[in-house]
């Protein structure tokens, strides 16, 4: 006996519009971990922090580790931030994994040194090579990422989840997001936003020209981030098919095309399946003059330029597997502010904290010792 086909018709349609309604309400852990938005349906938050690289997430774990009831917002779909790492499938089904962002990790303050070693017994990261000052350069296993990850781990983190804007009403910070489709209609406040989550502090720890456009007009930081620089970076993954074993582990190539060659296949725990025992993969970095001058070429154009100049300076033609490009828009600092303590901070509960705001150190260590500085003044 065949079903009336109105009723089948109808039985799709609902189902079908069901199935949306969970996509686009999705509160699960890949995305908010549970969270549920609104005033009325979580406690007001005593932190909340925007970004989920590495400065955020030390002064997120530091901070919750004393009990705070604290949440991470990070708009992208996992921690990282320049600690990021790219897996490439292409045909076939195999992949190509590469650190996408910052290639090795070294510390030069003796407290960030300490942690390495800590983060090293426990087996998150590894040495990898040293430099000619003996300074020993560390990745985490089995990618960059895994190092944020292991911060995280304890942490109410919601990805995918992008903060639109912060207004402070009645002394408690109001975090505003646009729907899920990116709309700004049918919100809850008077730029059509919806209502995300309320903190008694909020933590910016975002790059600098994003922090700037979240903080609400008349703050006193905006004035400062203004004389923040900070340059693109264009940076392609490749696997090759060849001998490159007289190539070290990094180099810097006298071009002014390429920055720095990093073998990736020859980091500690990157030689298993996933990243193609046999092959070679490269990391390469454009030099900021020449990313400046093609910010806006196409991806093939850029491939094409980094490709021949690697030919060049390998000189050999390439056997090419596989090959992504990616663009940084906020890689390379600058300018950025001297500040005595590494951080910003207001006394209305509103903070900044990042790389470009600690001049005397470089890249994940400027960004760890940011947050940890932070952390402390906050709980002290």
């Amino acid at each position: 006996m065949k079903g009336d086909p109105n009723i089948d018709f109808w039985r799709i349609f609902y189902i079908y519009h069901y199935i949306e309604f969970i996509k686009m309400n999705d509160l699960t852990k890949s995305s908010t971990q549970g969270y549920q938005t609104g005033p009325e349906l979580n406690p007001i938050l005593d932190f909340a922090v925007i970004g989920a690289g590495i400065a955020g997430l030390t002064a997120a774990s530091k901070i919750s580790a004393l009990g705070h009831k604290l949440a991470v917002f990070e708009k992208a779909r996992g921690t990282g931030g320049r600690l990021s790492s790219k897996r490439v499938v292409y045909d076939g089904g195999e992949a190509m994994a590469f650190d996408l962002g910052c290639v090795s990790i070294t510390g030069k303050s003796e407290i960030f040194s300490q942690q390495l070693e800590s983060w090293h017994s426990g087996g998150v990261i590894a040495p990898w090579w040293m430099d000619d000052q003996n300074k020993t350069h560390y990745v985490a296993v089995s990618r960059n990422s895994a190092l944020t990850r292991h911060l995280s781990e304890n942490l109410e983190c919601h990805f995918s989840t992008r903060v639109s804007s912060l207004q402070r009403i009645d002394d408690i910070w109001h975090l505003f997001t646009f729907n899920e489709r990116g709309e700004n209609e049918g919100g809850e406040n008077d730029r059509g936003e919806k209502l995300l989550a309320k903190a008694k502090n909020v933590i910016l720890a975002t790059p600098p020209a994003q922090a700037y456009d979240l903080l609400p007009a008349g703050s006193r930081f905006k004035g400062a981030l203004e004389s923040v620089k900070v340059g693109a970076q264009w940076v392609m993954g490749l696997e090759l098919d060849n001998d490159l074993s007289g190539l070290p582990a990094i180099s810097y190539p006298k071009s002014d095309t390429v920055y720095s060659i990093s073998q990736e296949s020859c980091k500690p725990g990157r030689r298993n399946r996933e990243f193609n025992v046999g092959s070679t993969i490269l990391q390469v970095q454009a030099s900021q003059n020449w990313t400046r001058d093609h910010l806006e070429s196409t991806h093939e154009q850029v491939k094409g330029a980094l490709m021949r100049e690697l030919e060049q300076h390998l000189q050999q033609p390439l056997r090419i597997t596989n090959a992504y490009v990616h663009r940084w828009l906020y890689s390379c600092i600058t300018q950025g502010i001297e500040t005595k303590e590494g951080y910003l901070w207001d006394e209305e509960g509103l903070g900044l904290i990042g790389d470009y705001l600690n001049t005397d150190f470089d890249g994940v260590e400027s960004a760890w010792l940011s947050g940890q500085q932070l952390a402390e003044q906050v709980t002290s």
